[in-house]
């Protein structure tokens, strides 16, 4: 049992061990890598300051003449691409705002479509013969809340009598509105 647990022991030993030399291995290529850019940056700084700037010559004689009219051909030539994409861009703002002017239009026609519904005279179909009602027996709870609509009804009734010319007129106790 004892070499069992040694055994174990030392495996847990070695695997310590090879956990910390990893751990140890990465930690020194960071701090290497590190340096080598601190090192690389303070180089490139110092012969920055150490070198002077020297431009190019051109071995042979340049004709300035032909470069300046080949640079101002291809200004030229871009200038009138970009031309080009204004005028698209000019077109297919106008056809945006001839869609919009449709739009409106529309809007416009369907406003005055509703109002023509509004001023349409509606088909007027003959009144049926209103039959003389009789008052129905009404429940003391209903009869505070019918009151109102009970006495326009019958207004109503008598100003359609009236209209008719059937000779009927509004009771002396009830003045007639107008």
């Amino acid at each position: 049992m004892n070499f069992i647990f040694g055994i174990i022991i030392v495996a847990m030993f070695i695997l310590a061990l090879r956990v910390i030399w990893a751990t140890a291995f990465q930690l020194l290529v960071i701090v290497k890598s590190g340096l080598s850019a601190i090192l690389g940056h303070y180089m490139q700084r110092s012969a920055r300051k150490a070198v002077p700037v020297v431009l190019p010559r051109i071995s042979q004689e340049v004709d300035w003449e032909a470069m300046s009219e080949t640079v101002r051909r291809e200004i030229q030539r871009r200038n009138s691409g970009s031309g080009n994409e204004l005028d698209r861009l000019e077109l297919q703002y106008q056809a945006k705002q001839k869609t919009i002017k449709l739009y409106e239009a529309e809007i416009e026609i369907a406003k005055l479509e509703r109002e023509l519904h509004k001023i349409k005279p509606v088909d007027v179909s003959p009144e049926p013969e209103v039959k003389k009602r009789r008052k129905a027996k009404t429940q003391p709870a209903q009869a505070v809340t019918d009151d109102h609509s009970s006495k326009t009804a019958q207004q109503v009734f008598q100003l359609r009598e009236a209209l008719k010319g059937g000779g009927a007129t509004p009771p002396n106790n009830q003045p007639a509105r107008h």
